[in-house]
């Protein structure tokens, strides 16, 4: 009969000392009727090269015309470490026709994993001059 007299007042003083320790309101809104649903938004990003020759016809280049073959780890790479337009400049110092090129861009492309929204951005451009 002592032990019982004991047990409960030292359950429900574990159950109580949660809520003298917290500082706020936060957990109440992970746990419980204020919780939100989960949902987690999955983006694939990529990043692709469009040209702007000089009759103002655009045309995205393919990894296959550059003859890198890495080309996606490239652009990826100078974009986070915010290079890119010296990534522009290098790939058009070697593109065989360079000279009928008026502007390089480099796009980053975000969409949804069903690829049904895809935002564009144009992170990067570089307009070659003449005496290149």
């Amino acid at each position: 009969m002592k032990t019982g007299k004991i047990i409960i007042p030292v359950v429900l003083l574990l159950v109580w000392i949660p809520f003298v320790f917290q500082t706020d309101l936060y957990p109440l809104f992970r746990f419980g009727m204020f919780a939100e649903p989960v949902h987690r938004e999955i983006q694939t990003e990529y990043f692709s090269l469009r040209i702007i020759s000089n009759a103002d016809k655009t045309y995205i280049l393919s990894p296959e015309e550059t003859k890198l073959g890495s080309l996606a780890y490239l652009m990826r790479n100078y974009y986070y470490r915010h290079e890119a337009d010296t990534l522009l400049r290098r790939i058009h110092s070697i593109t065989p026709h360079a000279d009928t090129i008026s502007e390089w861009q480099l796009l980053r492309m975000v969409s949804e994993v069903d690829h049904r929204k895809v935002d564009t951005t144009v992170v990067a451009s570089f307009k070659p001059s003449s005496h290149e």
